[in-house]
């Protein structure tokens, strides 16, 4: 498989001696999703700036379509990738129609090709009833939708999306996935940042673990799952998770095998019957558990037990 990106050991430090990224290392491939899961202040953003040029990596190199970072913005390749930041970048005083023909024109593209492609990305991000409407009069999830249609008008080959859906209403956010799917479909590169597990799970071809700005692993969502958390999980649910508890639970069941997630419990183990039985047995555990279901592993479980982190809500 061609590579469209190439991160190798790069370290960002900062002048206050804060170690934002540490040794990252990944190939993002021509045509896939690719994606960094972790939480805010994981080192995402840092290390998408890196990319596309605007900061400097202490140690390290990137490479863009086979240009360095550090001579990206300076090549014509800047011009085969766009970047949508978590912030919307729109003329909030121009009409959402007027946004997209503005940006054409600064790629210099011909007035006819750009009329087209103009109404092909209204139509395609479900901008055309409110073509004449102005930026500002949009919802938050038309903003978004906006911003990414401009990054689209210069057909690029690698879009970058840093946090997609942040901020976005379910509607919204549903609608935005949907968005990015038919971009998949097309054949584009995507490299994209996210917190929210449910969309590195549903959209990528490969998923990278990114914690305190290290790496922890990198594979195909199922993967993630099977071989971290494998096929199911236990899960309790406590009224109130304290250390007796936790203690009562580890001397039945290996520490590694245990993952804590404020109040709740999960579980990885081969024989789910021998642990319930054991739980059920003891009539300290039983008393104060709320919930207890056997259920398939998802992504945040391989999140919580590869980092030790809960990702919802953060």
């Amino acid at each position: 498989m061609e590579v469209a990106i190439s991160v190798r050991n790069v370290s960002k430090v900062y002048s206050n001696n804060i170690r934002a990224l540490s040794k990252v290392s990944f190939d993002v491939y021509k045509s896939e999703i690719f994606t960094l899961l972790g939480p805010n202040g994981a080192g995402k953003t840092t290390l998408i700036r890196i990319i596309i040029g605007q900061l400097e990596p202490s140690e390290g190199e990137v490479y863009v379509l086979g240009v360095s970072g550090r001579d990206f913005l300076k090549s014509d390749v800047r011009l085969k990738v766009s970047y949508v930041p978590q912030e919307n970048i729109i003329w909030r005083n121009l009409t959402v129609e007027e946004n997209l023909y503005l940006i054409g024109s600064m790629y210099k593209i011909p007035r006819r090709v750009l009329k087209e492609k103009v109404k092909e990305l209204l139509i395609d991000f479900e901008l055309f009833e409110v073509r004449k409407r102005l930026a500002h009069k949009l919802s938050g999830g038309m903003e978004r939708k906006l911003s990414i249609a401009m990054a689209l008008i210069n057909d690029p080959e690698i879009l970058i999306l840093d946090e997609p859906t942040a901020g976005l209403d379910p509607r919204a956010r549903a609608s935005m996935i949907a968005s990015i799917e038919k971009l998949k479909k097309l054949g584009k590169t995507i490299l994209l940042t996210t917190h929210i597990v449910e969309e590195a799970e549903r959209l990528s071809d490969r998923v990278a673990i990114i914690n305190y700005g290290k790496i922890i692993d990198i594979d195909a969502p199922s993967n993630l799952k099977t071989k971290t958390c494998g096929i199911e999980v236990l899960e309790l649910l406590f009224k109130e998770l304290n250390n007796e508890i936790l203690s009562k639970v580890t001397s039945t069941i290996h520490e590694k095998n245990i993952a804590r997630a404020g109040d709740k419990i999960v579980i990885k183990e081969n024989n789910f019957n021998e642990v319930i039985e054991n739980i059920r047995s003891n009539e300290y555990l039983s008393s104060k558990i709320l919930a207890l279901s056997v259920r398939k592993s998802n992504l945040e479980d391989a999140f919580l037990f590869l980092t030790g982190r809960f990702l919802r809500g953060e």
